[in-house]
């Protein structure tokens, strides 16, 4: 027997209502556009009923005075949410693959120095993960220069018979990027994060600035690829937890806040704190004006739970304001 069986729209409504949420014929309007598994499965959460234990009961049931509307708006939040976190994870992105060519093209000036194992980390323990980035990136090459139309990729193999890292990084995901930094040679890593501390320092216009170190830059890129992913896939952002790396406490350092607390999982505050650290302070003030403003528009929008339990699944602290 199908155990899912197949429901209309206005079969879902009722469904609905049988577990105590308000909805108003209108709202059938968004389970056809957007669909009952995206909206409701995905975002009911926060307005149904728990335990003492703070678990779902079941069958669900949905809190006093729920409605439809707390739903679809805590949806069009986390959309908006994403929007604005993709534009800084793209220019962090950016940045971060605008680095790695030029320090890693420094130190191996030869012709596709990236496919040879000898210009990475040597380590024994990561020859596997070293294998797998330098086959990723033979993969990229392969895939770009074999198509049809013409890119850069193409146009370097068949103009020079090789391709730069500086042209071979605009075609990589983040993922790759992400482990190409991991697999690097400590001193081309110390290069990088030397970078990153003199553009905060210089973005800032700060006389001093605590060091962004190696294994703070490997925490930012662990961070951002999770989310980075979510964002990229329309996956529910608002809520997403990671297990926190533990130079997480290093932010605190190098963003001067010895008063910072973090949530034993690192969520969307965690992420947005760590872009503070990375991106140049004009791309930063825009995200945080953004974030702000989104944050401010939404907060008297949920009729049935307040705002602020909007902001503990984001890991937000009550003087947000002091740190984003």
């Amino acid at each position: 027997m199908n155990q899912k069986p197949f429901k209309t729209h206005n079969q879902q409504l009722v469904i609905l209502r049988n577990r105590g949420l308000i909805v108003p014929s209108e709202a059938k309007r968004s389970l056809e556009q957007i669909g009952y598994y995206s909206i409701i499965n995905g975002y009911k959460w926060l307005f149904l009923q728990r335990d003492s234990n703070g678990n779902v009961i079941h069958p669900e049931k949905y809190i006093t005075g729920a409605q439809f509307s707390d739903i679809q708006n805590l949806y069009d939040f986390d959309d908006e949410l994403r929007s604005i976190l993709y534009n800084s994870l793209l220019k962090y992105e950016s940045i971060l693959g605008a680095e790695l060519s030029y320090r890693f093209s420094e130190a191996h000036e030869e012709e596709h120095a990236y496919l040879a194992m000898d210009n990475f980390d040597r380590n024994p323990k990561n020859m596997a993960t070293v294998v797998r980035t330098i086959s990723s990136l033979s993969n990229t090459l392969k895939k770009e220069s074999g198509k049809r139309d013409s890119n850069a990729i193409k146009h370097y193999v068949n103009q020079h018979g090789h391709v730069p890292l500086w042209v071979l990084v605009n075609f990589l995901t983040f993922g790759d990027l992400n482990y190409f930094y991991k697999n690097m040679t400590r001193d081309t890593k110390i290069q990088v994060a030397k970078d990153f501390t003199l553009l905060k320092k210089r973005t800032y216009h700060l006389k001093q600035q605590h060091a962004i170190t190696p294994d703070i830059i490997e925490s930012i890129n662990h961070l951002v690829n999770h989310f980075r992913n979510a964002v990229a896939h329309g996956e529910i952002t608002f809520s997403k937890k990671i297990n926190k790396p533990s130079v997480l406490t290093s932010f605190k350092t190098v963003l001067n806040e010895p008063n910072l607390k973090f949530s034993s999982q690192a969520g969307v505050f965690e992420l947005i704190i760590s872009l503070k650290i990375v991106l140049p302070k004009k791309e930063y003030s825009k995200l945080s004006r953004k974030i702000k403003g989104l944050l401010n528009e939404y907060q008297n929008k949920f009729s049935s739970v307040p705002f602020s339990a909007v902001l503990q699944d984001m890991n937000f602290p009550k003087q947000y304001a002091l740190y984003i």
